[in-house]
C-alpha cells in the first residue's frame, strides 16, 4: 500500500528518521539524494524551500524495481534505534498521513528512494511541488548502496564524493575487499569525468 502526503522542506533536505537526536556528523553525502547517518537519513530535493509530493511504501521483503516513472533511485541502508521511523521535514507542518516505515521495529532496513523534478527548480523555492518522491523501506541487514537510474545531478555527487578520505570513506560503505568492485567503480569514475568534460 502506498502513502502519499505534500510536505515542506526547507534547506533542500527532509528526513527519514527516528525521533531523536540527529547524528550530523556521521552524515554521508556520497551519491547526492540519499544521505544515510548512523542512523537514519536525508534526502536531499532540487528545491530550497517550498512544497514536495511523498509517497510511502513498507514491505517485508524488496520489492521490485519499478523504474518506468522515476528520474533517479538509489537504495542506500537505514537504521532505526527507537523504532520509530518516519518520513519529517523537521518541523511541525511534518503530514500525519504518513506511515510508520518500520512496523518491525528497531534494527536495519533498506531504503529505495525514488525522485522525479529534483532539476526543475534547482535551488529555488516552490509553492507549488514540482518534484515527487516515492521512499520504500524494507527489513534488510545494511549492504553496500546502489545506484539504480542515475541522473547528472547524481553522477556529479559521486564524483565529487570520489576522492573521500580514508576515515569518510569508512563512514560512507563498507570495506570492499572485492576487486572486481574496486575496479567497476575505477571504470564508473572515469566515465563520469568525461561526460562531464563534454556537457
Amino acid at each position: 500500500m502506498t502513502t502519499s502526503s505534500v510536505m515542506f522542506v526547507n534547506e533542500g533536505i527532509f528526513g527519514v528518521s527516528d525521533d531523536v537526536e540527529v547524528p550530523m556528523e556521521t552524515v554521508r553525502w556520497s551519491n547526492g539524494l540519499a544521505a544515510p547517518m548512523d542512523h537514519g537519513a536525508w534526502i536531499l530535493t532540487g528545491i530550497n524551500t517550498g512544497l514536495v509530493n511523498v509517497s510511502a511504501q513498507c514491505f517485508d521483503a524488496a520489492p521490485p524495481i519499478e523504474a518506468t516513472d522515476w528520474e533517479e533511485i538509489v537504495e542506500v541502508s537505514v537504521r532505526s534505534i527507537a523504532g520509530d521511523l518516519r518520513i519529517n521535514s523537521g518541523y511541525s507542518i511534518t503530514p500525519d498521513d504518513l506511515p510508520l516505515l518500520n512496523p518491525q521495529g528497531r534494527g536495519w532496513y533498506r531504503m529505495r528512494v525514488h525522485a522525479s523534478g529534483r532539476s526543475i527548480n534547482p535551488d529555488g523555492v516552490s509553492d507549488e511541488p514540482v518534484e515527487d518522491y516515492l521512499i520504500a523501506v524494507w527489513p534488510q541487514e545494511p549492504t553496500e548502496s546502489v545506484v539504480i537510474r542515475s541522473s547528472k545531478m547524481i553522477d556529479e555527487a559521486l564524483l565529487a564524493n570520489a576522492d573521500a578520505t580514508p576515515q569518510e570513506a569508512a563512514h560512507s560503505t563498507p570495506e570492499l575487499h572485492d576487486t572486481a568492485e574496486r575496479d567497476r567503480r575505477v571504470d564508473v569514475r572515469a566515465r563520469l569525468l568525461r561526460s562531464l568534460q563534454d556537457d
